[in-house]
């Protein structure tokens, strides 16, 4: 035993010999490289990117782990969406807390309740809320500050898609916006090619980056936006012309915007229309518009008074919009927004109408001479649990 701890005593002294004979110059110790933490959009789940969005917008570089595989999903062949109203929480509502949690959980609410099967989200309550200084955002929107807000509504987007849902993508502008005014059509013609396309052009890009399943590349629906655009209201440029120069100015900013965005974006592009013809019979000429060379049209629906108006205002506003599908090749139609609203419904008399009147409208569409391959209430608006009862039986056998 002796031995063998003299044997281990020589051995040790031997390599610290060679140890010290070594010259620490010439084979100096490897520094050790500090650690670079984990960036968190190098590791984040796409749903902690959405939670994070009022903190941190990514750039698209970051976003491109996201995007690089994107894909367009399927549109189910009848599609049922249940509509926000006025974003998250209805009209005035606010939320506490988490922002982007809350924006989630609603959208999930409406898709549940209501079990849609196409996406409820909306590019609206997406961050950034305003300008660099806290001033209010203008429309169309600046560009640095656009960046941001599609960056933002990709990732949300993306998100709903991950979900299994395809989604509408659409900047809508807020309706307490006031519109731009052109005293000619040649001050128009100078804004429309310097603000608006480049911002339609910035939407298309995001919404072919985050392969949007839909675009809608038109800030509210296109007659009320041309009735803006000319002034045709309100003293402007419009305001003196014959039915025939109006159509014609409409056609021109329809075919610029279409080709724009076309350049850019390869999903369906919608077209969604507008015009009261029940109570605006002067305005019919609107019916002899065509939107071949778009995938969609998407029409919306205000009925009024009561039931018996809704369904006499059903009757004309799908006289004319079947003309419309017919001058488009009839390429398909989705009733895009179906919306009671208290202040058309007769007398205050909302809650004992509201349910019958959603049931009239549905019936005369089902009964169109071509009948829609969708349709999206207002179902964050309804007042009365018995017109979302209805709503939801609908979808359920549909």
């Amino acid at each position: 035993m002796k031995k063998k701890f003299v044997t281990y005593l020589m051995l040790a002294f031997w390599f610290l010999a060679i140890a010290c004979t070594e010259d620490p110059d010439e084979t100096p110790q490897e520094p050790m490289e500090p650690e670079e933490p984990v960036a968190f959009m190098d590791t984040a789940s796409l749903k902690s990117v959405v939670l994070n969005l009022v903190d941190y917008i990514p750039t698209w570089e970051e976003l491109e782990r996201f995007t690089a595989d994107a894909e367009r999903l399927p549109v189910p062949a009848f599609e049922k969406r249940a509509l926000a109203w006025l974003g998250m929480g209805g009209e005035g509502g606010t939320f506490s807390g988490d922002y982007m949690k809350a924006v989630l959980a609603f959208n999930n609410e409406l898709i549940e309740e209501f079990e849609g099967n196409m996406s409820s989200a909306l590019m609206a309550p997406m961050p950034p809320f305003s300008g660099p200084n806290g001033e209010e955002i203008t429309y169309p929107i600046q560009p640095d500050i656009l960046d941001a807000k599609l960056r933002a509504t990709t990732v949300s987007f993306l998100y709903e898609k991950s979900l299994g849902l395809p989604v509408t993508f659409v900047n809508f502008y807020p309706p307490h916006v006031d519109s731009e005014k052109f005293a000619t059509k040649e001050a128009f013609y100078q804004w429309f090619e310097n603000r608006f396309l480049p911002e339609k052009v910035a939407e298309a890009k995001a919404a072919e980056i985050m392969k949007a399943e839909k675009y809608m590349p038109w800030p509210l629906e296109f007659e009320l936006l041309i009735n803006d655009f000319g002034g045709i209201f309100d003293d402007g440029f419009l305001s003196q012309s014959s039915n025939e120069e109006i159509l014609a100015f409409a056609e021109d900013v329809k075919i610029k915007v279409l080709n724009a965005v076309k350049a850019h974006y390869h999903g369906m592009v919608v077209a969604h229309l507008y015009n009261n013809y029940f109570l605006r019979p002067d305005y019919e000429y609107w019916n002899q518009m065509s939107y071949s060379g778009f995938d969609e049209i998407h029409f919306a629906f205000f009925p009024p008074f009561d039931v018996e108006g809704t369904e006499i205002y059903m009757d004309a506003q799908l006289t004319h919009y079947t003309k419309i599908i017919e001058n488009s090749g009839n390429i398909p139609w989705v009733a895009s927004e179906i919306s009671v609203f208290e202040w058309y419904v007769q007398d205050g008399k909302m809650e004992e109408y509201e349910k019958d009147m959603y049931k009239a409208t549905f019936e005369k569409l089902e009964n169109a001479p071509i009948p829609p391959k969708g349709i999206s209430p207002a179902g964050g608006y309804m007042k009365t649990q018995e017109a979302r009862e209805f709503v939801k039986n609908y979808f359920a056998s549909h």
